[in-house]
């Protein structure tokens, strides 16, 4: 692991990823799920991206822009295709981190549910009264 990709991880608050550099004058497409962030690790970067339950309609919906400093975080509202750019000359770098709700949050839905049905049902059980 290079110096400036630790470094990074240590400036993206214990990310595990490595930081993705973005040259001067380039441009980066993500294709990203709801509550996935964006750390801006060094340079500024400006985000455009559009509603994707309305990409279907293309260049009619106005993009969604956000300007990002160095050292900030912007978490996706909703999944969808991002466009990141360096705002300045100079090049950039950012971390994505993934949302944490992976199978474990979906694990606790789930069981959380379980639990529900199974409260529901011993109360109608108790409502039923003795038969």
């Amino acid at each position: 692991m290079s110096a400036f990709q630790s470094e990074c991880q240590t400036r993206a608050g214990e990310s595990r990823h490595a930081a993705a550099r973005l040259p001067a004058g380039q441009v980066t497409m993500r294709d990203l799920r709801a509550h996935t962030a964006i750390v801006a690790v060094e340079g500024d970067l400006q985000l455009d991206f559009r509603d994707h339950s309305l990409a279907w309609l293309g260049e009619a919906v106005p993009a969604t822009s956000v300007t990002l400093l160095e050292g900030e975080r912007f978490v996706m509202p909703q999944r969808g295709i991002v466009t990141i750019t360096a705002t300045h000359a100079c090049a950039a770098a950012f971390v994505v981190q993934p949302c944490r709700v992976g199978p474990v949050g979906h694990h606790l839905l789930h069981q959380a549910a379980h639990y529900l049905h199974h409260l529901a049902g011993l109360v109608k059980t108790r409502l039923r009264g003795p038969v």
